[in-house]
């Protein structure tokens, strides 16, 4: 593999331009790049279905960013890897964040609700929902989340926050790079998909009609699952409950109206591996109450 390891003695070098933008997303977006920070989310880019363009770093964090890079397959061209020290790095990017270690990643060319590249709920990996989660904190925990305990991937609408966005990337330790995701372009459509795929939609809320979680586990969900989660503010819309097979909620004390977001996912999908783990018979789910 090639890496084309190149010396940045000056904060004005036109190579590393796009790293000068990284703090802006508009831009970013428009030069169809996202950013990876830390060594961590690093490499998760580097082993992840997505092309890296070019990294900068120092030369304390190349050593042991080798083991990754070897294993990394570049394009045609190889990979630029561009050294400088602590602070022209600072004055390149503009913040503090990346410990001396930053990646750009290639955006995927946009693909349509109708193709074929997209995440499915499995048997025993249940697939994960958003609806306009906008907070990029909320959808990184999501993903980090989801990665633990072994859901399938992530679908979100188009309202959410941006999974290759670095907060979002940093908040899921570099998850976002790893879980298969998508975001729909039309989301009764994209929910629609999900459900004429086999599996059975289900909504988190803390609506007090709502399935508790613990009679939802016990007698096993039967088909595969799919989650789905809205914002902490409005809660999965009404359009989408009409789609759902199904309400659950996470049982809480009466004084708190509602979890965090990325909180219930992680407490729904910890019981639903539990519950595998335990051997859990699955059997056809008996009709919802009400």
């Amino acid at each position: 593999m090639r890496i084309n390891r190149i010396a940045i003695d000056s904060v004005d070098d036109r190579r590393v331009g796009d790293f000068r933008v990284i703090s802006d997303p508009v831009l970013m977006r428009e030069r169809g790049l996202f950013v990876a920070e830390g060594r961590l989310a690093v490499e998760r880019l580097l082993a992840s279905r997505f092309r890296a363009q070019a990294l900068l770093l120092t030369a304390s964090v190349l050593a042991g960013l080798e083991p990754a890079l070897a294993a990394c397959r570049p394009g045609a061209g190889g990979l630029d890897v561009y050294l400088t020290d602590s602070a022209r790095l600072r004055q390149i990017t503009g913040f503090r964040f990346h410990r001396g270690c930053l990646a750009l990643g290639v955006r995927p060319a946009g693909a349509g609700d109708g193709d074929d590249d997209w995440p499915a709920a499995e048997p025993s990996r249940p697939l994960v929902a958003l609806e306009g989660v906008s907070n990029p904190d909320n959808v990184g925990s999501i993903f980090r989340n989801a990665a633990a305990f072994g859901a399938s991937g992530i679908v979100l609408s188009p309202t959410c926050a941006d999974p290759l966005y670095r907060k979002a990337i940093r908040t899921s330790m570099g998850t976002t790079l790893t879980l298969p995701f998508r975001v729909a372009g039309e989301w009764q459509g994209a929910l629609r998909r999900i459900a004429d795929s086999g599996a059975r939609l289900v909504a988190l809320t803390p609506d007090g009609r709502a399935t508790d979680l613990e009679t939802f586990v016990a007698r096993g969900p039967g088909d595969p699952l799919a989650l789905l989660l809205g914002n902490e503010g409005d809660g999965v819309s009404a359009a989408a409950l009409d789609l759902c097979d199904e309400r659950v909620r996470v049982d809480i004390e009466r004084a708190v109206d509602s979890l965090n977001v990325a909180t219930a996912a992680a407490i729904v999908l910890q019981r639903l591996r539990a519950a595998r783990a335990g051997g859990v018979t699955t059997g056809p789910p008996t009709a919802p109450p009400g």
